[in-house]
């Protein structure tokens, strides 16, 4: 199998955009004129860069990431952030952890691509894995909208990490194959709806069950109480 994170960067920072805040923040700042975009697009970077100040990991995450190395599971990401963002992750967290990079990183910068609900990413990274997009790919995130639906529309497998309790307390996990409400229950899932291959995932050995031996055995096997 094959996973692809998110990310997404919380600020502490306040910005006014004058966008809708019911419609999507890049799509908004797109249609602007050039002059207004321009302005806009600055809110957003200098929001992003207090993130990179303020940056944490969720609880579990680099103990995830190791998990998943050591099963042999390639990881990528796919962020609405900025590349300097990716980066900033991959130098203050993934290297000191020895982690490899999640590879491909593809974020808002790349050009080419629309950003996230829209599946093209996944495809790209399909293509760069050389294997097929389909159901043994497994897209996580915390968005039912963004990652969620990202995941199903290019027909991956999709796992929720709902640590706002959102989906527990009646909130829609957005069609998710699993829900998790931290990391560190996501190996358990993936074990459940995958087969992992390597030498650290390898079959138990299966052995001859076990026959009873002695009158007691013998009788309790047969239900016979007295």
């Amino acid at each position: 199998m094959h996973v692809h994170m998110h990310m997404h960067v919380h600020t502490h920072a306040h910005a006014h955009v004058h966008a809708c805040v019911s419609q999507d923040i890049l799509a908004a700042i797109a249609a602007m004129p050039p002059a207004e975009r321009a302005a806009a697009h600055a809110v957003v970077e200098e929001m992003e860069a207090e993130g990179r100040r303020t940056l944490e990991l969720m609880p579990g995450a680099v103990q995830l990431a190791r998990w998943l190395e050591a099963h042999g599971i390639p990881t990528a990401m796919v962020t609405r952030n900025t590349a300097a963002t990716v980066a900033h992750l991959h130098t203050a967290f993934w290297d000191p952890a020895g982690l490899p990079a999640f590879s491909p990183a593809i974020s808002r910068d790349d050009a080419s691509l629309p950003p996230k609900p829209d599946p093209a990413a996944l495809s790209a990274i399909a293509a760069a894995w050389g294997v097929p997009l389909g159901p043994e790919l497994l897209m996580v995130g915390d968005s039912p909208a963004n990652d969620i639906g990202f995941g199903r529309a290019a027909g991956v497998s999709t796992a929720l990490l709902d640590t706002g309790r959102r989906v527990s307390e009646g909130g829609s996990d957005g069609g998710a194959d699993m829900v998790v409400d931290a990391l560190a229950r996501l190996p358990h899932c993936i074990f459940k709806h995958f087969k992992i291959r390597g030498d650290v995932a390898a079959e138990l050995i299966k052995y001859t069950p076990p026959q009873p031996q002695g009158e007691a055995a013998l009788a309790a096997a047969a239900g016979d109480a007295d």
